[in-house]
């Protein structure tokens, strides 16, 4: 091999290299366990190759449809939640298939320096929604868990397909784009009462959402590697929220 001949394979090498990393090294939810998710055992098509990528589609990846990606209704629902319950939601990135490590800290997780993540309750399918966390600058990161508390007005919904936790996420760097993953859940409530819509936050993803924008990112990591976590004060305001009473 000439030498001109090895530094076009090795070129080559390399972008494949990064092309592969712009299609896997993003996140999704983990938990709760969303429709088209590897891990998912309930649903009906596994989708291993652009779970983690934006709506907007990437590099081999294309466009998906909103709401929730267009992946298929879980099969059966068996993720069940209690109104005033608190659970922690977690991600996923397939990049990261074992347990972290110290050393996995300053690998790339592909969080284009966080963003902006709202998670929100729909019982219509993904039409209409209501947020009920939200966290900014950090979110998201696999590192740590990201509290959401149902709220304690949510009526019970266990209709399949029509009872979704969604988790939406504006990124800080790189392009302009607007990720989003659907969890197929049942809620047990008391309250006969629907909860108030409190929309999602619906940008970068043209011509469907046409406005764009750029939400601040973590300040203790320009980059893609581990955060600092969930902000104290949005974890406070999340927890103290009173959605519907």
């Amino acid at each position: 091999m000439t030498l001109i001949s090895y530094l076009a394979f090795s070129i080559v090498c390399v972008v494949i290299l990064l092309l592969g990393d712009g299609v896997f090294a993003h996140s999704s939810m983990k938990y709760p366990l969303p429709r088209g998710h590897p891990l998912n055992p309930n649903t009906p098509k596994k989708d291993f190759e652009c779970m983690t990528a934006p709506l907007n589609g990437g590099i081999s990846c294309p466009k998906k449809p909103f709401p929730c990606g267009g992946y298929p209704v879980d099969t059966k629902v068996t993720q069940v939640f209690q109104a005033g319950e608190i659970i922690n939601v977690k991600f996923y990135n397939p990049n990261f298939p074992g347990k972290l490590t110290s050393a996995d800290a300053k690998r790339n997780q592909g969080r284009h320096n966080g963003g902006f993540c709202e998670f929100a309750l729909s019982y219509d399918g993904g039409k209409t929604y209501t947020v009920i966390a939200t966290y900014h600058r950090t979110c998201p990161d696999i590192f740590f868990d990201w509290k959401v508390k149902i709220p304690e007005a949510a009526p019970s919904c266990n209709k399949r397909g029509k009872c979704i936790f969604s988790w939406s996420w504006i990124n800080s760097d790189a392009n302009r784009e607007f990720y989003q993953n659907c969890a197929d859940v049942k809620i047990v409530g008391n309250s006969r009462k629907p909860l108030p819509i409190i929309d999602i936050t619906r940008v970068n993803l043209p011509p469907k959402f046409k406005k764009i924008i750029s939400p601040p990112g973590d300040p203790s990591n320009t980059g893609n590697a581990k955060g600092r976590g969930p902000l104290s004060s949005d974890v406070s305001a999340n927890l103290a929220l009173k959605i519907g009473s």
